[in-house]
């Protein structure tokens, strides 16, 4: 499902405070760099299993930390895209990332 900055889970208290904690429980660390022995800061805390508006509405899925990982942009776009991930810019608004635009060339 492709996400939107008005899709309104991300912009609910409850993500923001859901967000916060699993954060903090990983020390804001990437955990598939972690894996690798590799310490990056996480920027995307990633759905496992990915929401659609009726997911979104079950906290059993959207608020569940066993659902949730801490991983940094590169690993996000690996996690969606495999090795072919877009060459896209990228900004992190209120903690989401967001496509801004494709990356010169």
């Amino acid at each position: 499902m492709a996400r939107s900055v008005s899709f309104p889970f991300y912009h609910s208290k409850a993500w923001k405070d859901c967000r916060a904690a699993y954060m903090h429980k990983v020390c804001g660390l990437c955990e598939e760099c972690a894996k690798q022995g590799i310490v990056k800061a996480a920027d995307i805390v990633h759905h496992k299993i990915e929401l659609d508006d009726d997911k979104a509405r079950d906290p059993d899925i959207s608020l569940n930390f066993d659902n949730l990982q801490a991983v940094c942009i590169d690993c996000h776009n690996r996690i969606h895209f495999g090795s072919k991930a877009p060459e896209k810019r990228y900004q992190i608004i209120d903690g989401q990332l967001i496509i801004v635009g494709d990356a010169p060339r």
